[in-house]
Parts: structure tokens; sequence; C-alpha cells
């Protein structure tokens, strides 16, 4: 991972966690304020602020997972193959069984 992709990465990460905190803060505050009616007024402002922290949080993090994956395969110099079905004695086709055609003369 590059150092421009690692602070991207990082400050994703980071704003997030810092809406989710603000949100989390204001909506205490405000339900601090408003006595009973302030646990909705809490779940107004914390659950879409969570979400949306989350959200920058998650992509952030699959930045890193996805430059690590690809450092760890390019280390390992691992290739992939794909061979064919009946070579690997397999028949993905739905041809002749050995029995009848259709289905319900099985039964």
């Amino acid at each position: 991972m590059d150092r421009s992709a690692a602070w991207d990465a990082t400050l994703r990460i980071v704003f997030g966690l810092f809406i989710v905190g603000v949100g989390n803060a204001i909506g205490g505050f405000l339900a601090s304020l408003t006595g009973i009616a302030g646990l909705a007024l809490y779940l107004l402002m914390a659950v879409p602020t969570f979400v949306y922290g989350m959200f920058y949080v998650v992509i952030g993090a699959g930045m890193v997972v996805e430059a690590a994956t690809e450092s760890a395969l390019s280390k390992a110099n691992l290739t992939v193959e794909v061979a064919d079905g009946e070579a690997n004695g397999r028949d993905d086709s739905d041809g002749d069984r050995g029995d009848d055609a259709d289905p319900s003369a099985r039964d």
C-alpha cells in the first residue's frame, strides 16, 4: 500500500469514527435537555450518524484489506488456474445419467 492510499484509508476511518462520536455526543446532549422525549431525539440523531460514520469506516477498512491481500498474493507468487470440469471428473451437464430423462419417471 503506497502512502497516499494509506493516508486515504486512515482519514476515512478517522472521519467515520469522528462522525459517530459527534452524533452520539449531540444526541446525548439533546436527550439530557428534553426529558423522556429525549430518547426519541437521541435515536433520531445517533442512528443516522452511526450508519453514516460506519459507512466511512467500512470503506477505509476495505481499502486496507484489499491492499494487504494484493500484497500477500504478490509476495506468494500465486497463480490461479481454471481447470476443465471433465478433467476433474465432474460433469455439469444435465445429460444422460443412465436413467430416463423424465424426472417424474424416477418416482
